[in-house]
């Protein structure tokens, strides 16, 4: 025994026998890859055994999964040149995540940290944060970023899982197809055809923090040609663990909404559909004073409501012509004790697809988006002025050009956004896919992608920190960030190359390289200090463009199908930044240069389901705004378990296990509180009934 324990030791690193927290987080990470690879491996004569038992671990090729949001059509993956990870509802429910930033997790290049119980900071490829700004999200087509800061409030982008068909995530640029603010990605979440969802589902989840998470559904047809679905959705989620201030961080909200799908001929396809929430979500906030410590903390609750309404035609006029039209109206609401906002939106935007020629398939369309808030701010955080409406126009257009037949395609195109403050933005792409043989894709792409500046980064006035006195001024010091409109947008010049493959009909591989060229990138540039009143200094800082930076790197994702009841999917993902004073900066260090994950999905039978989640992200450090301190973020390694049972047809109870190597570990902390919260060891139960 001695020698296998030194053996161990050597691989985990000197004294990391001693205890769990001490051992490497990377070495860590690859002895549960061997764990996951050893551990589950079959005893003589059991693979016969569950062979036989036909079991349900379909098997997947990866360029024949079909994608919609790289070029707004339907197309396999062998045939697109950007780097794409598709989430599946097969993935989704063997993951045991309860929400859609903890599902991201498992795409390699996507940056996903847990700011408290209700909030998380979630990028692909570098400017993680609080108010991450580079990533467009939609959920069937509708945007759900906030012109507020260029983000997402992650909280209220929720639907019952089980309504999910897939969630695309394109890693880079997609400003092309889907404009400003798709400069580092785009997430589509697709939800089910309500003629995939006919009967009834209900669903309850409890647990250590999962409190009580409560889901019903019912679907029918209505004649041939039509078929609805109506469901309800309540979450109650207590508080995380905090390591100084108050954690109160639970989350109360109940969501419900229906959709409607109908083909009335064999050319037409219709669907309506509409959510409606409201709840309460508790947040920490850090307010500067001129008092020792020189900042108070205080939990709020933030009142939630939104409501949208969508509606989209698809006519396939022929085999070469297909119209789509969509409309769709959002009002969000959200009283916090920072700022109270509501704000409505209206899109309208118009898509033809059309095969010219025998070479060329053109998408063109046009939108336009009135968006318009009212806000309500405070001393410390306040929009001048306090209401304001903004309009959107744009066109676009791309031609994919098939220079030899399923071999090579050549796919140009560009988008023109026009708004008030900016103008008119140019956004070009120029990509090539090459597939010498079947099964093997090799893609590469340059684009040009900008962000155009925020409501925030234009009118806000925020009252960020006091400083202590420190000599040779007696006075503390009052820190003040100002918009401008002044400000320019951000610009993106973007070099991929991308190769796929299905090396057989059980083991596929994906890799991605990337190399970006950052410019004008928006930040507070800091002004002379002044006396204010005699009592104390102020230190202005007024947002423009001040960086220009470089990133690059690359993402491996891999899965193989071992045997029929035996699933591995796994990736890796490589972060680097470059330029001038690039340790400094939030864009370089908010993110970890290295992440890796495995899954391993075993099926035990018909009636048993085993299944086990690795993860490894590595260190960063993240600059605060209130306090002013940068914070170092530990490397981490964690893993869930999930062991599900059908005990009779349509029935599913599961028992999973979440983040059980430790006790707890810190992913990240917020722009807006001093207060850390830390990602706990929770335990929950689910059943399933689908009638």
């Amino acid at each position: 025994m001695k020698g296998h324990t030194d053996g161990i030791t050597w691989f985990l690193g000197p004294g990391s026998m001693n205890a769990v927290g001490m051992i490497h987080p990377l070495r860590t990470f690859f002895c549960l890859l061997f764990l996951l690879l050893a551990g589950a491996a079959p005893a003589a004569g059991a693979e016969d055994e569950k062979t036989a038992e036909l079991l349900d671990l379909p098997l997947e090729r990866l360029l024949d999964v079909i994608v919609v949001s790289a070029s707004r059509k339907s197309q396999a993956l062998s045939d697109v040149s950007s780097a794409v990870f598709v989430i599946s509802q097969d993935d989704i429910r063997h993951s045991g995540a309860t929400t859609i930033p903890d599902l991201l997790r498992m795409v390699p290049g996507v940056q996903v940290a847990s700011i408290d119980g209700t909030s998380w900071a979630v990028s692909i490829r570098g400017f993680n944060g609080t108010f991450a700004n580079k990533l467009l999200v939609m959920i069937d087509g509708r945007t759900v970023y906030t012109p507020l800061h260029g983000g997402v409030f992650w909280d209220v982008q929720d639907t019952l899982l089980e309504n999910i068909e897939r969630i695309e995530v394109i890693r880079g640029s997609g400003s092309t197809m889907w404009g400003a603010n798709a400069v580092n990605g785009v997430i589509n979440i697709i939800t089910r055809n309500a003629q995939d969802t006919i009967g009834g589902l209900l669903t309850g989840i409890t647990g250590t923090r999962e409190r009580g998470t409560v889901g019903a559904r019912y679907g029918a047809a209505i004649g041939d040609a039509a078929s609805y679905r109506l469901y309800l959705k309540h979450v109650y989620r207590g508080d995380t663990h905090a390591t100084s201030g108050s954690a109160d961080d639970s989350l109360q909200i109940t969501r419900g909404g229906f959709r409607f799908d109908s083909a009335p001929g064999n050319d037409l396809n219709l669907t309506l559909q509409g959510d409606l929430y409201s709840g309460s979500a508790e947040h920490s906030y850090s307010s500067p004073t001129f008092t020792p410590p020189f900042s108070a903390t205080s939990s709020q609750p933030t009142d939630l409501f939104g409501a949208n309404l969508i509606s989209r035609l698809d006519w396939l006029q022929s085999e070469s012509s297909k119209l789509s039209l969509q409309l769709y109206y959002d009002r969000t609401g959200r009283d916090t004790a920072a700022i109270s906002e509501d704000r409505d939106t209206a899109d309208l935007d118009l898509q033809h697809n059309l095969r010219f020629g025998a070479i060329h398939e053109i998408t063109w369309g046009t939108g336009y988006r009135f968006l318009h808030d009212r806000t309500l701010g405070t001393r410390a955080f306040s929009l001048a002025p306090e209401n304001r409406s903004d309009h959107m126009l744009n066109l676009f257009v791309q031609d994919e050009i098939t220079l030899v037949q399923d071999k090579l395609r050549v796919i140009l195109g560009t988008k023109l956004e026009r708004n008030r403050f900016t103008g008119w933005e140019w956004e070009p792409s120029a990509r090539i896919s090459w597939t010498p043989l079947r099964g093997y894709s090799l893609w590469a792409s340059v684009t040009r992608s900008v962000r155009t500046p925020t409501r925030g980064e234009q009118d806000v006035r925020i009252e960020v920190a006091v400083l202590p006195p420190a000599p040779p001024v007696p006075l503390p010091a009052l820190v003040v960030v100002s918009g401008s409109r002044e400000v320019e947008s951000e610009s993106l010049l973007a070099y991929e190359l991308g190769f796929r493959a299905d090396l057989s009909d059980t083991l596929s591989m994906d890799i991605s390289s990337f190399h970006n060229r950052y410019q004008d990138l928006i930040a507070a540039k800091t002004g002379a200090p002044f006396v204010q009143g005699g009592t104390h200094l102020v230190i202005p800082s007024v947002m423009t463009n001040l960086g220009d930076y470089k990133s690059l790197g690359g993402e491996v994702s891999l899965q193989w199908q071992l045997l029929e009841w035996w699933k591995l999917k796994g990736g890796y993902a490589y972060l680097r930044f470059l330029g001038d004073d690039v340790e400094n900066s939030p864009a370089a260090k908010g993110s970890p240069a290295h992440q890796a994950t495995i899954r391993s999905m075993l099926a035990l039978g018909r009636k048993v389901d085993f299944d086990l989640w690795a993860r490894y992200v590595g260190d960063n450090s993240y600059p605060q705004r209130v306090g002013a301190v940068t914070l170092d973020i530990p490397a981490y390694v964690t893993m869930d378990a999930r062991v599900a049972w059908r005990p009779r047809a349509g029935v599913e109870i599961s028992l999973v296990g979440q983040n059980l190597l430790e006790q707890r570990h810190l992913e990240t902390v917020s722009d807006m509180s001093l207060v850390k919260h830390e990602v706990e060891r929770t335990v929950y139960g689910k059943v399933t009934w689908a009638f």
